[in-house]
């Protein structure tokens, strides 16, 4: 038996030979991939989304609307609704019954933020500088108050609320007397009305009176043009005369829509010898149609 292994001894040592340069290549092979692999691709940083900048606004384009016309422009009208607030005088404790519950203010102070309490409804809201709490802007956000511009003038919002009184009026500018286009109109019903020709024919003659007598600014719906909105409409002017009201978004005008500049220049100069004229509004998300009869 000893000579046997003696005799094939040599198969063993291969064997073992074998089986250790095995592993020594399984373990050289391991390393290789290590070095050789690429390395595993960091997780992308996540990088807050931040809404697209929305396409400007179309509007209103005054110069060319003028030069169709030949209707000179009217001249800036500084007696709007709201007094610009003088930002050089100190504020004064709101009288709006808001309590401040607390800031965070930033370096950066569009970043400030604060929390407000509405002791009337008892409804917290949160906002930042150029929101609206009321009918009050934001302009400044402190440590322990927040400046509004509220009526005209600059006032603080502080942990004590205020007791709801009235501000005292401020002067504001005499507004120019009406004019007495549309003395004529008659109203049939809600909705529909008679317009003697003259009066317009005497309204589409003078923009520069009907430019001052409301705010029209383009009305848009999920980033469309729908129309143009009207606010700011004086009493007795002639907006209110057709039966048109604040918020009020003129869509149609016969059937065309209202939905640029150029529709309403080609709009304008079809009126002129309409004999009669539907419009048709979007008030607070609901349809009115207006006819008036021309005679």
């Amino acid at each position: 038996m000893e000579l046997v292994i003696r005799k094939y001894f040599w198969a063993v040592n291969l064997c073992f030979v074998a089986l250790a340069a095995l592993l020594a290549a399984k373990t050289v092979n391991l390393f290789l991939e290590a070095a050789i692999a690429p390395a595993a691709a960091a997780p992308a940083a996540r990088v807050a989304s931040r809404p697209a900048t929305a396409e400007a606004l179309a509007s209103l384009d005054l110069n060319r609307l003028s030069t169709y016309t030949g209707i000179p422009l009217p001249p800036p009208d500084t007696s709007g609704d709201e007094p610009t607030p003088d930002l050089s005088s100190d504020p004064v404790k709101t009288s709006l019954r808001i309590r401040l519950l607390g800031t965070l203010v930033s370096t950066a102070p569009g970043w400030s933020i604060a929390s407000l309490l509405d002791t009337t409804s008892q409804k917290s809201q949160t906002v930042m500088v150029g929101e609206r709490v009321q009918n009050a802007e934001v302009l400044e956000i402190l440590r322990d108050r927040v400046i509004i511009a509220n009526n005209g003038r600059r006032e603080y919002i502080s942990n004590e609320p205020g007791d709801g009184a009235p501000p005292p009026p401020l002067a504001t500018a005499v507004r120019p007397a009406t004019s007495d286009v549309g003395s004529g109109i008659k109203a049939l019903d809600d909705n529909s009305y008679e317009i003697p020709k003259a009066d317009l024919d005497k309204a589409l003659a003078n923009l520069n009176d009907l430019a001052m007598q409301a705010r029209i600014v383009p009305a848009f719906k999920d980033g469309q043009a729908e129309g143009f909105k009207l606010f700011s409409i004086r009493p007795d002017s002639l907006y209110s005369k057709i039966g048109i009201v604040n918020g009020d978004v003129v869509k149609r005008i016969n059937g065309f829509d209202m939905n640029s500049p150029e529709k309403a220049l080609e709009i304008y100069t079809k009126l002129k010898d309409a004999t009669r004229i539907d419009v048709e509004i979007d008030r607070n998300g609901s349809p009115v149609r207006k006819t008036y009869n021309v005679h």
